[in-house]
C-alpha cells in the first residue's frame, strides 16, 4: 500500500496482512495478533447512508 492512500477523501478497505504487514511473514503477524483475514477500513467523506448501504451489501445484508 502506498502512503498516497492515507488521508484520502474516499473510503478504503485493505487486507492488512497482505499489504501493510506482508514483509513480516505469517509467523510474526500471528505473534502480533494480526489475522490473515483482518481488513483495515479508513472511512472517507461519502454520504453516511450510502456508505452503510455499501457495507451492508458487501457483507451480504442487502441494501438499507
Amino acid at each position: 500500500m502506498s502512503s498516497s492512500n492515507l488521508g484520502d477523501n474516499r473510503t478504503l478497505a485493505i487486507p492488512v496482512a497482505q499489504t501493510i504487514f506482508w514483509e513480516m511473514g505469517p509467523e510474526r503477524r500471528k505473534d502480533m495478533g494480526i489475522a490473515e483475514s483482518l481488513i483495515r477500513i479508513s472511512t472517507g467523506i461519502e454520504d453516511c447512508e450510502g456508505l452503510v448501504g455499501d457495507f451492508r451489501q458487501a457483507l451480504g445484508y442487502g441494501k438499507v
